[in-house]
């Protein structure tokens, strides 16, 4: 088996059509020879930063103020696919319409990552 994991970063306001989109692809992965499963996560912008300051004192908060981020913020998904073979993955990726993508790309940020990934816990 072999896991692919997928990073991408939506527009600010541009999440929902994103989601719709890997959303209404789930058919033509599970007719993909070698496809076993996936998972589409998407971030709750802000919640991680919010809980933390929520246990902080106004002092504690003080020495640690929010990050400054540089360029346009975004949502980020992550898709976690599993599948039989790299080459059952590859076969998909190459063989699929690249029609469809361009009904995603303008909402998209520039940054995205792929890559295999091996399970290390065992």
């Amino acid at each position: 088996m072999e896991t692919v994991v997928v990073q991408i970063s939506a527009k600010a306001g541009m999440e929902d059509k994103v989601e719709a989109f890997y959303l209404s692809q789930q058919a033509e992965y599970d007719a993909a020879k070698g496809f076993i499963d996936r998972k589409i996560l998407k971030a709750k912008s802000g919640a991680m930063f919010a809980a933390i300051q929520s246990r902080m004192t106004a002092e504690q908060i003080a020495k640690h103020p929010a990050p400054e981020i540089d360029g346009e913020q975004g949502t980020d998904f992550i898709l976690i696919e599993r599948w039989e073979s790299v080459d059952a993955r590859m076969d998909f990726t190459m063989n699929r319409s690249r029609e469809r993508d361009k009904d995603l790309f303008p909402y998209l940020l520039p940054q995205h990552a792929s890559e295999f990934f091996e399970d290390v816990t065992g």
